[in-house]
């Protein structure tokens, strides 16, 4: 079996911002939705990946994730405010959890060193 490629880490933290959508959402979905899409096509940059998420794969919208790279959770927060979905208040919650990109086909490999985790197993596990 082939190795995958050894890629770099990213250079700033990445957070996974998830925002789920609520009871009230709806109509503000839709008279937001030329706004955010401006605003994300405009900060297309301050995102690593961004996308509505569904139940199923052609059920309704409930909600969108962001990737954002930025120094703390309350950051990548920060910098979604001008977003016209986030300043209406159209989403129920909002939590970001930090994310380690570690592998995968828009990686284009991985970041991890076998041989250096064998070295450092208690950081790793």
């Amino acid at each position: 079996m082939s190795k995958a490629k050894r890629v770099p880490r990213p250079d700033t933290p990445t957070w996974l911002v998830t925002c789920l959508d609520g009871p009230d959402t709806p109509p503000l979905r839709n008279t937001h939705l030329f706004g955010h899409l401006n605003h994300i096509e405009a900060n297309n940059a301050a995102y690593r990946v961004a996308g509505p998420i569904r139940d199923t794969l052609d059920g309704p919208i409930i909600g969108s994730v962001f990737l954002i790279p930025a120094e703390s959770a309350e950051a990548a927060i920060a910098s979604m405010q001008d977003d016209p979905y986030i300043a209406s208040n159209m989403y129920a919650s909002i939590t970001a959890v930090n994310f380690a990109p570690a592998c995968g086909q828009w990686m284009g490999g991985v970041i991890w060193d076998q041989d250096e985790i064998r070295a450092n197993l208690p950081k790793y596990t």
